[in-house]
């Protein structure tokens, strides 16, 4: 059984209450690297270069809570492989 790909869709990123200003909205991707399984990779076209988030803790990239976070969208998304 092949698996049907979930079409991505457009999130309220923040909503200011102050009517003043804007609101910001876009798509962003998020992978799990291939290799490393400690490694996920979050991307959005013309906003966001592919940008690193991991769980290594000598890394510049340890972002333990957003790994974490990122990790449990994956697991939810059916998108996480052990």
């Amino acid at each position: 059984m092949s698996k049907v790909k979930k079409p991505f869709y457009r999130g309220e990123v923040y909503k200011s209450q102050n009517e003043d200003r804007r609101t910001l909205s876009f798509v962003v991707n998020i992978y799990k690297d291939k290799k490393d399984k400690e490694k996920i990779w979050i991307v959005s076209n013309d906003i966001l270069a592919p940008t690193e988030a991991n769980n290594h803790p000598t890394s510049v990239n340890y972002h333990p809570k957003l790994f974490r976070r990122l990790k449990e969208i994956l697991i939810q998304e059916d998108r996480w492989v052990e």
